[in-house]
């Protein structure tokens, strides 16, 4: 973000605030997911973050001044939201063995960190820069969401065969 923000020709200092507001907006948006879950699918709540990281990154893209940079961050804070507390929870919920699984989820996010090296490294070969590590982003963003509407669809299709469930 500090490369990305320098590069726009704006203060350093926009890095920080950017960062502070995303992390400062996922709490609201964890609270908002937690009165959500009973009554919004799981899966849905995942896509919506995905739908706000695509929309974030690629938005990010044309971003030129501190106003649109804090403005975008929302949506920044929203796809964290997600995928840390819906993400974490399916997750708990598809391995339900004490500690397992939020030991297993813990590392696929170092595992993420780890991966994010060449992606940074390929977005900044891009001829626009930095903001090519968004356009990546934008793209994998967009490949997670597919993959959830896929899982989605497939889970429809499953419902349906299987007929109505017995109480």
């Amino acid at each position: 973000m500090s490369l990305f923000v320098t590069g726009q020709r704006m203060a350093v200092v926009w890095a920080g605030a950017a960062l502070g507001v995303a992390a400062a907006l996922e709490i609201p948006a964890l609270l908002l997911l937690g009165r959500l879950a009973g009554r919004v699918p799981e899966l849905t709540l995942l896509a919506s973050g995905c739908v706000a990281a695509v929309v974030y990154y690629a938005a990010m893209v044309r971003v030129s001044s501190p106003v649109a940079l804090i403005g975008l961050q929302v949506l920044n804070g929203w796809f964290f939201a997600t995928v840390a507390g819906v993400g974490l929870t399916m997750f708990q919920r598809l391995i339900p063995r004490p500690g397992l699984a939020t030991g297993l989820y813990v590392n696929t996010r170092r595992l993420g960190s780890v991966v994010s090296g060449p992606v940074i490294a390929l977005g900044a070969g891009l001829a626009p820069g930095y903001s090519g590590v968004f356009i990546v982003c934008a793209v994998l963003s967009t490949v997670a969401l597919a993959a959830l509407v896929a899982v989605a669809a497939r889970r429809g299709s499953a419902a349906v065969a299987s007929g109505p469930q017995s109480a």
